[in-house]
């Protein structure tokens, strides 16, 4: 009985622990807009990559740019592709770690798009 109720104590203690730890950090692109980043990926220079699945964190690589997340050389065989901004590779792991957290995929209801709302980001 006193090993049970020392595994309940743990698991317990494990899940407030978990329970603490905050959800929220600054993305890298899209000015911190979560739902953007999520629907669309980042833009411009930074666009290499783009969402395939939130709720899965899976993504379609963007030509011609590696198709892995990665910031140096990026070959296969004799086949050379782009290597990821700095910015783009951060907000892939963004992407992966905060979409799927959702519990549902929404629709945007906002007036005009997303990405313009309130300004152009």
């Amino acid at each position: 009985m006193k090993r049970w109720i020392g595994v309940i104590t743990l698991v317990l203690g494990i899940q407030s622990a978990y329970a603490d730890t905050p959800v929220y950090q600054q993305l890298a692109c899209r000015d911190d807009d979560p739902f953007v980043l999520c629907t669309q990926g980042c833009k411009d220079d930074d666009y290499n990559w783009k969402p395939r699945s939130p709720m899965q964190g899976t993504y379609t690589p963007v030509m011609p740019y590696c198709p892995w997340p990665s910031t140096g050389e990026c070959c296969i065989g004799w086949v050379c592709f782009e290597p990821w901004t700095q910015t783009a590779f951060t907000a892939y792991f963004q992407y992966a770690s905060i979409c799927p957290r959702a519990h549902k995929e929404g629709q945007w209801e906002g007036q005009g798009k997303p990405e313009e709302t309130p300004y152009d980001h």
